[in-house]
């Protein structure tokens, strides 16, 4: 299908958020259904009549039930008792058993009032109770759906994408692994974040270009690029550019001998002073054509290319070195001319363009060579070194993508140094996980993405590290019984003898006196008188003794029995050390997924999963800065309300995945040109700025689309003292 420039431009626009600031390298999902709160007031029940006011009526009936059967049982009596009055009386016994027949009925039926109201007041009471239940259940339902609708918009509100930042403190981050798609699209996400903020140079190093979504997406937002491709676009390439002939002759000699390790020291520096001299005799006009002909000539060729004059050949070839010298190293010059020579078009037509604020430089598919090797170093040392002479105050991030061919690792650590230097961030992508990769690591952060092969997943995992945890190591399960049986007998006898003495004594005296008058005349005198005396005593002595024996025998038999039961159970644990993130789980990540690590100060791993995808923007819910952390939900009771009736909506489902094809893939318009919205277009509004003006060009205004493949001609920068312009982008927040 054919994409028209307008097409083109509504595809780019939602990715403008990609450029929102803050650098981020992925984006983390959250279930928000997580922190839904639950609506805990418990819904009313019913409530029964009170017991009080049953007892009452149940009183009542029973009252009313025997007053009627006083009634009857009076009445009847006293009616009855009436009429066999009236057999006797006549008429007035009848009146009166009318009488009482009249108070009986009176009596019955007023005595059924006192139950009937107390009935009344029961169901009444009843009444109310159900119409209060009605009323509290519909208000609570209401309540309910109020506070449902409620939480799901509040639910809807939060978001569930949010951004991964690198983190302010680590200037560097490795990434290793990934597929094809998977890298470009980190490669997008970071790089975009990242222009933001500050200039970016990318070495895609891949030979898959995964640097062109960037790149086009970069260029619709009014960035200056400037994509090179190696060694297809040599010519306009600014790899040499700012390097003096010292700095260019060390780069070269650093690529010559960069594959070989046992490179002596002799060498270099005979090579280097070879170079020197040479440069010195090419004075200011020094390129890689003029140093590969200038070494043509010591060697002693012919060469018509007319890249030197007739006077510098002959001074080359006559003055520079001595014949003899010339014999000795022929050897080594050959080896240094035909490493320069494939790339004596090296920046030639660069016609003193400036660097970009987005600078790609970019391995086209040429099969692999001695050339495309030698370009991966120098590039590599070339922004090392620019770098090292930066004078600006805010220095550009790096990006490394590295392809299947191993880079060197003491490039890559010169220009880590050299970044951690001068402060500049350094990126780099690893596609595999051995030889440097896994020399490296730990540099920085880390990221992984997926790692098909086993040997690398194990790295990775030992990477993370083990973490220790008590497991279930043995049950013990024991059960025991112990039977005791005893008999006891026992046999005594017993003797006791027993002696008693006494002994008494008793005594006893008595005496007395008497005497009596007889009267026997009525003058008072007596007649006769008698007195007598008598007088006695006893004494008695007693003795006894007596002995008692007593034999007794006794016998006992005890019979005791017991049985004891013992259960015993046991759990024994032990601590193990397993795996963070066991390998098989790094093997199976989706094609988006990332797992960012970070070592904390005491040494602890915290792991971050994370999603790459581009076109994550375009979905519902999603926030460019980090997820606020949001509290769980609380069981918190929530009182009855009656506020406006509101419908209740259903909560969200969560947002699907982003889809996973390429978020720019722009066709070529019909007629083979290109669609106008490649390069040298204003960029698009980021969302929700509509009003904003598109974000300029530095200088010079919007360059014009130049035809072609891709990439096409980057835009012509007006000369300048600085390296990494930054007057006109990134725009002013």
């Amino acid at each position: 299908m054919t994409v028209q420039p307008n097409e083109a431009r509504a595809e780019v626009e939602p990715l403008s958020r990609l450029f929102d600031p803050g650098q981020r390298i992925g984006w983390v999902y959250r279930d928000a259904e997580a922190f839904r709160h639950a609506f805990t007031q418990p819904p009313p029940a019913p409530v029964d009549v009170p017991e009080t006011l049953l007892n009452r009526a149940r009183a009542a009936r029973l009252n009313t039930a025997d007053r009627k059967g006083t009634a009857l049982k009076v009445g009847g009596g006293l009616t009855a008792f009436f009429l066999l009055v009236s057999l006797f009386a006549g008429g007035i016994g009848l009146l009166l058993a009318a009488v009482s027949a009249a108070g009986a009925v009176v009596l019955y039926t007023q005595s059924g009032g006192a139950a009937t109201t107390a009935d009344q007041k029961v169901e009444q009471v009843r009444h109310e109770l159900a119409q209060r239940y009605q009323h509290e259940s519909a208000a609570w339902t209401h309540a309910k759906s109020q506070f449902e609708y409620t939480e799901d918009q509040r639910i809807r509100g939060l978001d569930v994408w949010g951004a991964l930042p690198v983190g302010t403190g680590n200037a560097r981050l490795d990434v290793f692994g990934g597929t094809r798609r998977s890298r470009e699209g980190f490669l997008t996400v970071f790089g975009a974040s990242t222009l933001r903020e500050r200039p970016l140079i990318v070495l895609d190093l891949t030979q898959s270009q995964i640097c062109r979504e960037l790149s086009i997406l970069s260029a619709e937002m009014g960035a200056p690029v400037d994509v090179q491709l190696l060694p297809s676009q040599q010519p306009q390439s600014s790899i040499l550019d700012g390097l003096q002939p010292a700095e260019l002759v060390d780069a070269l000699v650093e690529a010559v001998y960069g594959d070989t390790s046992e490179a002596t020291r002799a060498g270099r520096s005979m090579d280097s002073r070879i170079l020197n001299r040479l440069c010195e005799a090419l004075g200011d006009d020094v390129t890689p054509a003029r140093i590969a002909a200038g070494l043509r000539a010591l060697l002693g060729d012919l060469d018509d290319s007319g890249t030197l004059t007739r006077a510098e050949r002959n001074r080359i070839s006559d003055d520079l070195l001595p014949d003899k010298s010339k014999d000795q190293i022929r050897e080594g010059l050959m080896r240094l001319e035909s490493f320069v020579q494939p790339l004596a078009g090296l920046g030639t037509e660069r016609a003193g363009r400036g660097p970009g604020y987005l600078t790609c430089f970019s391995l086209d598919r040429t099969t692999g060579s001695a050339s495309v090797e030698l370009l991966t170093d120098l590039a590599i040392l070339s922004v090392a070194r620019r770098l090292s002479t930066l004078v600006e105050e805010q220095a550009p991030a790096v990006v490394v993508a590295l392809g299947e061919h191993e880079v060197q690792r003491r490039h890559l650590e010169q220009l880590a140094r050299v970044c951690e230097w001068r402060g500049a961030q350094l990126t780099v992508m690893h596609a595999h996980l051995r030889e440097t990769a896994r020399d490296m690591i730990g540099g920085g952060a880390v990221a992984f993405m997926r790692l098909g092969n086993h040997q690398e997943a194990g790295v990775a995992a030992d990477f993370l590290g083990r973490d220790y945890k008590f497991i279930l190591h043995s049950l013990t399960d024991t059960q025991g019984e112990s039977v005791s049986d005893s008999v006891t007998h026992t046999t005594g006898t017993s003797t006791s003898t027993a002696t008693s003495v006494g002994f008494s004594r008793s005594w006893g005296e008595n005496w007395g006196t008497s005497s009596s008058s007889t009267y026997s005349d009525g003058f008072g005198f007596p007649t006769s008188t008698t007195s007598g005396s008598s007088s006695g005593g006893n004494y008695s002595e007693s003795e006894n003794r007596s002995v008692t024996k007593t034999f007794g025998t006794n016998e006992s038999t005890a019979h005791t029995k017991g049985t004891t039961v013992s259960t015993s159970d046991g759990t024994t644990t032990q601590r193990v050390y397993e795996y963070v993130l066991e390998p098989t789980q790094l093997q199976g990540l989706a094609e988006f997924s990332l797992v960012f690590v970070e070592r904390g100060p005491d040494g602890a791993v915290r792991t971050h999963a994370a999603v790459c995808n581009p076109n994550i923007v375009k979905l519902e819910r999603f926030s460019n800065q980090p997820l606020v952390e949001l509290p769980l939900p609380q069981q918190v009771a929530v009182p009855p309300q009656r506020p406006a009736a509101a419908p209740a909506q259903p909560a969200q489902a969560p947002p699907p995945q982003a889809p996973t094809h390429p978020v720019y893939e722009p066709q070529p318009a019909p007629g083979g040109q290109p669609h106008g919205g490649a390069y040298g277009v204003y960029g698009a509004q980021p969302t929700g700025q509509p009003q904003q003006p598109a974000w300029p060009w530095p200088q010079g205004g919007a360059p014009q689309q130049a035809p072609g493949s891709w990439p096409p001609q980057a835009p012509p920068a007006q000369p300048h003292q600085q390296q990494w312009p930054g007057q006109g982008w990134p725009p002013q927040q």
